[in-house]
């Protein structure tokens, strides 16, 4: 068997397989009335026409072309798009609101590209840019884009964040120099301010926004309305289900799809529905899907990088987890490439002590790993014996294998399964012990490090993240502003030198994505660093977009 890699893809086929799940959801994928979970034909929109699943039209075996739609399987709802409401629970609404909205720059396979702004300068000490604005943009209602809807957006995030990346670095924005020109002015330099804020933070239409007080409850019919290649024209908040159609004025080149299709499947039927022809994109962690795929089918596998964590949080504020003692016994008494191997059916990337991943420019290669070893982790507990709660998702499998590893050592874990809500608010409360949980942006920018414990990581994966120190809090801080890229690297080796130190989180493996497509209406894209703030998605507008 071939191992799929990111850089490599695979022609395999589709096994036509599935359980009673399976089978349910593709026929309610195929016309019957939806029930919980699926994905409906004919979902009741809150906004346009119904929803409605098609079938590409691309000729077998052509490459990816103009087609009537791609048809996306999700694993859940992602919040009415717009920068107000979107879901926070994961990437996924972030990056579905990049098809509605544009930003200042982009990102392509290589480097950060300008995007709304044709092109930027950066004072010499980093405090302030400009930005020179595209002509002929337009907003999905017709009227232009202008540097005031720019200048209009930095200012109305002050008061009204977007909800998966704050600004609080922004001290104004103002018209700049010249027509069509923005001036952005920063409390202090940031060293991630063309990727994480220019490259993030959606332009919003000044028109629509301008006289809404609070956006977060605004229900007008023109809140989704954007610069981007795709208009929303339909969600279904209760089966998950989204229809966006093609912006054909779109200023960047016309979309080469008609519709983006998103619905929400579960776990369990999200590969079957693209292998029986009912999506033509999915993904999943688990590395046993490449052997669904036989050599003669038109489908394919594409592996990201494996710039996803799962991990361990500690509260560090309660015990026992306030000792580092405990939380380094935790470290060693847990085979963590077993658990791994077991939970993606695919090989062992063990996690870092320092977070970051091995296969980032970031990483620290120089840092202590704690390798199993239960007879180093009895020695640090001292022949004390502790129980810990751990609270994780109802469906998640390292519960079952780490319990009776920490028990060998002397822990006795009190497993409490519950909803993603209701982790997000314990998280948020600091109402647990230890937490399992995951994160995906981890590709991007290092930044992300000193936002999970100065509580700006918007992200409800990375709430709960509670690690006073104070070095590394003035790292993180002096991190952000360094400009030198040197400099700034072994500042950061720095702070992953302490996480591994003081593990505060335990990382227990890094892992993979692994998309099942049909090339013939979806090229998959290596995006630089990862989509956004290093989200290792291959879903990049520009494999949407012609030219």
């Amino acid at each position: 068997m071939v191992r799929v890699t990111r850089r490599r893809l695979l022609h395999r086929g589709a096994l036509l397989t599935g359980g009673a799940a399976a089978s349910a959801m593709l026929a309610r994928c195929g016309g019957s009335q939806a029930q919980e979970g699926g994905a409906p034909p004919a979902a009741t929109s809150t906004t346009g026409a119904p929803i409605s699943v098609t079938t590409p039209t691309a000729p077998a075996g052509s490459p990816a072309q103009a087609t009537d739609a791609v048809r996306f399987a999700w694993w859940t709802d992602v919040g009415y798009p717009t920068p107000f409401q979107v879901s926070t629970t994961g990437p996924g609404g972030a990056v579905l609101l990049t098809l509605i909205y544009d930003t200042l720059t982009w990102k392509n396979e290589e480097a950060i590209i300008p995007w709304l702004a044709e092109r930027w300068e950066a004072a010499p000490d980093g405090m302030a840019y400009t930005f020179w604005l595209v002509t002929g943009a337009t907003w999905h209602d017709g009227q232009p884009l202008t540097a005031s809807d720019a200048v209009f957006s930095f200012q109305y995030y002050r008061d009204h964040p977007y909800r998966w990346m704050a600004t609080p670095m922004v001290a104004s924005a103002e018209d700049g120099p010249d027509d069509g020109s923005v001036h952005i002015t920063l409390t202090q330099p940031y060293a991630a301010f063309l990727e994480e804020i220019a490259g993030i933070v959606p332009i919003v239409p000044r028109h629509v926004w301008e006289p809404v007080a609070d956006p977060t409850t605004y229900e007008g019919a023109d809140r989704a309305i954007g610069s981007g290649p795709f208009t929303l024209a339909a969600y279904d908040s209760a089966a998950g289900a989204y229809r966006l159609e093609a912006n054909e004025g779109y200023w960047r080149g016309r979309p080469r799809i008609r519709e983006w299709q998103q619905f929400t499947v579960p776990a369990e039927a999200r590969i079957q529905v693209v292998q029986q022809g009912n999506a033509d994109l999915s993904l999943s962690a688990d590395a046993s899907v490449e052997t669904l795929i036989a050599d003669d089918s038109p489908l394919r596998v594409f592996a990201t990088a494996p710039l996803s964590l799962v991990r361990l949080v500690c509260n560090t504020e309660r015990a026992p987890l306030n000792r580092r003692e405990v939380r380094q016994a935790i470290a060693y008494a847990l085979d963590r490439a077993r658990i791994a191997e077991t939970v993606t059916r695919g090989p062992a990337i063990v996690g870092s002590a320092g977070v970051v991943p091995p296969e980032t420019p970031w990483f620290n290669p120089s840092l202590p790993q704690y390798p199993y070893d239960p007879e180093r982790a009895r020695a640090l507990l001292g022949g004390q014996q502790y129980t810990i709660e751990l609270i994780a998702d109802t469906g998640a499998r390292e519960p079952d294998l780490m319990t009776p590893m920490l028990a060998a050592v002397g822990i006795t874990l009190d497993v409490k399964r519950v909803d993603a809500p209701t982790r997000t608010h314990l998280l948020s409360e600091g109402a647990f012990q230890l937490a399992l949980t995951s994160h995906i942006g981890v590709g991007g920018d290092p930044d992300y490090l000193r936002r999970w414990y100065a509580g700006e990581e918007a992200n409800t994966f990375a709430q709960g993240s509670i690690f006073r120190h104070d070095e590394y809090a003035r790292l993180g801080e002096e991190a952000a502003a360094t400009l030198d890229p040197e400099r700034r690297r072994q500042i950061v080796f720095r702070m992953q030198e302490i996480l591994a130190e003081e593990l505060p989180t335990i990382v227990l493996y890094h892992r993979r994505f692994y998309w099942v497509y049909d090339p013939r209406v979806f090229t998959p894209m290596e995006t630089w660093g990862g989509l956004m703030n290093g989200i290792p998605f291959p879903n990049n507008k520009l494999t949407l977009i012609e030219g």
